[in-house]
């Protein structure tokens, strides 16, 4: 009876250490846990080559301080704009660099705005094309990506008050259409205010093998000076998903613009 009762005793105490020991070991599991993967889909660009684009600096500064300031790791794939919004609404991951609209207000979950996107008009320079406002459009034939918005206004007069030239996620192929004339302008989505700075950089990749930049350094395409639209940019998730992700990154992006980092990163 006496061993019997050493036994047990001996046997409660061996459950308590074990006890004892898993939670004490709790900690330092989660320490070494792998972070919570976030899967974010982006529009691809493409290039001359027909190459996908490397990311802007500045998008991936911003993916770089989420993940510090998350602890999540953000995993990007990148395809065309309407596959983007139709995996996203089907809740493969967030969009990024979504804008707001009614109809997608019933489709998606919106974060803070992340950053104001201009929307510019891209023409030839010889055409010397205005614009003050939509009007300044009647009869042309402007060049979108099919899935994209520019604003309601703009939106609600297309192939109304001038012509869709429907293009690819191809910037190159963009271009090409606007050389050969096939469009008057094109939309061109860059945060960037630097207009000097964009059109020579614009020039030096897609009107390179043009005879008159090439000989004269005569720039080809040209930027209108007043924008489209600016649009606040967001991530966006089904409407339908789990939520905790998108409060995580709301609370990472309210800080960020609170301390001036979102402005750094998006001045540039």
């Amino acid at each position: 009876m006496h061993r019997l009762k050493t036994l047990r005793t001996c046997i409660i105490s061996i459950c308590t250490l074990l006890s004892a020991e898993t939670v004490l070991a709790q900690p330092f599991q989660s320490s070494l846990s792998a972070p919570a993967v976030v899967t974010v889909l982006m529009a691809e660009q493409r290039g001359d080559r027909d190459q996908v684009l490397p990311l802007a600096k500045n998008v991936i500064q911003l993916f770089n301080y989420l993940e510090d300031a998350t602890k999540f790791k953000i995993e990007v794939r990148r395809y065309p704009w309407r596959r983007v919004l139709h995996n996203a609404e089907n809740g493969e991951g967030f969009i990024f660099g979504i804008y707001k609209t009614p109809e997608r207000q019933q489709i998606f979950a919106f974060s803070e705005p992340v950053y104001s996107d201009k929307i510019w008009l891209m023409s030839r320079c010889e055409d010397k094309l205005i614009y003050n406002g939509i009007q300044d459009l009647k009869g042309k034939t402007i060049g979108i990506v099919q899935g994209s918005s520019a604003g309601e206004e703009f939106d609600s007069q297309v192939n109304n008050l001038f012509r869709a030239e429907y293009n690819t996620s191809s910037l190159a192929g963009r271009f090409s259409k606007l050389y050969q004339k096939r469009m008057d302008a094109f939309l061109l989505y860059d945060p960037r205010t630097n207009l000097k700075e964009m059109q020579k950089e614009f020039n030096q990749i897609y009107a390179a093998d043009f005879e008159e930049y090439r000989k004269k350094k005569t720039e080809v395409f040209c930027i209108l000076p007043k924008p489209v639209n600016v649009i606040d940019a967001h991530f966006a998730m089904s409407i339908n998903g789990d939520r905790t992700m998108l409060e995580k990154l709301d609370r990472a992006l309210i800080q960020a613009r609170k301390s001036g980092e979102l402005d750094r990163i998006f001045s540039k």
